[in-house]
């Protein structure tokens, strides 16, 4: 099986990591992904690049079995012409297209509306964190980290020196935590609170923004423990792999991502520390005073990641996906609404409520709180 990627961003270098996944731990999979250009500062990595060799792009394309587009490319993208996707798949070459934004921002990015989006008949796949609640017919899959290469391993003293911060956040954007209901990390509030847990205690933090994967990941390695999104419900790629480097992962999951997350890993274990912003001084500043405490929430992390987060184990759940896709490709088209796994169905009035409703009226009653609250975050 033949399956070739495309993607216009590099997206936290998700899909090279899943190309690189599929090609090493799938049978019978031979996974490329086609990039459209040189993604400058933030260097996440690069298979083909297509500006630069688009005659091998094209022959990846001609040659597929299954195209897997990226977020912002449908059939009639025209981003990586003379390609025509459209046509290719009137040939007989299978498409499926993953989603890793909400529906607004890509619809944006495509000038089109979010309602077109949803409408598209592909076969869809969804990450597996705030994202899938927004399209419920996708189906939902884990984001791939490669657990076991060197970069994601935990902190080793004898080959990595001492560490040298105690407290790491990467927020991809720079606005407050009320500003946007997803694409936010909160930068000013959350380093507010990393700020009210260290400096009483003497303790140091690192934050990086637009900063290469490699260093990211060797600053991450250096850091006691990780903040990730305390905001909006959900996790990101930055909380697992803080995981995997066996650190203490402070995330505020809401129920539907605590629920999505448990599916997926097949655990009710939460490896991450869920807490909300409101907290976070607070279980940071325990967490600083109680490093063994940190260390071994850290190894229990690790070990989670070891066991329900394996390469193999993801690369089998796009695998199960290509499968259903290539076993019935006339239904597959067909009856593209139908493809999400029942169990994480969106459909009825509850299961909406749960997933979408609620979460977003609490989300509501904490911005709501903090603007009226007095500044200053308590330690």
């Amino acid at each position: 099986m033949r399956v070739v990627h495309f993607a216009v961003t590099p997206l936290a270098g998700a899909p090279l990591r899943l190309v690189r996944a599929l090609s090493a731990h799938l049978p019978g999979c031979s996974a490329r992904l086609v990039d459209l250009t040189r993604y400058g500062s933030e260097d996440f990595g690069q298979d083909v690049v297509f500006d630069e060799t688009p005659d091998l792009a094209r022959e990846l394309a001609q040659a597929a079995d299954i195209i897997h587009f990226h977020n912002y490319l449908d059939l009639d993208s025209r981003h990586f012409a003379p390609i025509d996707f459209r046509a290719l798949a009137e040939k007989g070459t299978l498409v499926v297209r993953q989603f890793h934004s909400e529906p607004g921002l890509v619809a944006a990015r495509m000038g089109i509306t979010p309602a077109a989006l949803l409408a598209q008949p592909i076969p869809a796949l969804v990450v597996g964190q705030f994202q899938e609640r927004c399209y419920p017919r996708a189906r939902v899959v884990p984001n791939p980290i490669p657990i076991d290469d060197a970069d994601h391993l935990p902190h080793d003293p004898a080959m990595h020196g001492p560490l040298r911060h105690d407290v790491f956040l990467s927020p991809t954007r720079l606005h407050s935590a009320w500003a946007d209901r997803w694409n936010t990390k909160a930068r000013p509030e959350a380093e507010s609170a990393v700020r009210a847990a260290c400096l009483p205690r003497g303790a140091s933090w690192h934050l990086v923004h637009k900063t290469p994967l490699a260093q990211t990941l060797a600053a991450k390695r250096l850091a006691r423990v990780v903040v990730d999104d305390l905001v909006t419900g959900s996790w990101h790629l930055t909380g697992l792999e803080g995981l995997a480097q066996a650190k203490p992962v402070l995330a505020h999951l809401d129920g539907r991502c605590r629920r999505v997350l448990a599916r997926m890993a097949d655990s009710d274990a939460c490896p991450f520390i869920d807490v909300r912003l409101e907290d976070a001084a607070r279980v940071l500043g325990h967490l600083l005073d109680h490093p063994a405490d940190a260390l071994d929430v850290g190894r229990a992390a690790r070990g989670w990641m070891e066991t329900h987060w394996r390469p193999e184990r993801i690369a089998a759940a796009y695998g199960a996906a290509y499968a259903d896709l290539a076993h019935d490709p006339a239904a597959a088209a067909r009856d593209w609404r139908n493809w999400r796994q029942p169990d994480l169905a969106l459909d009825g009035p509850a299961e909406r409520f749960f997933a979408v409703t609620l979460p977003d009226l609490i989300h509501d009653a904490r911005r709501n709180a903090a603007q009226d609250a007095p500044t200053g975050v308590p330690a």
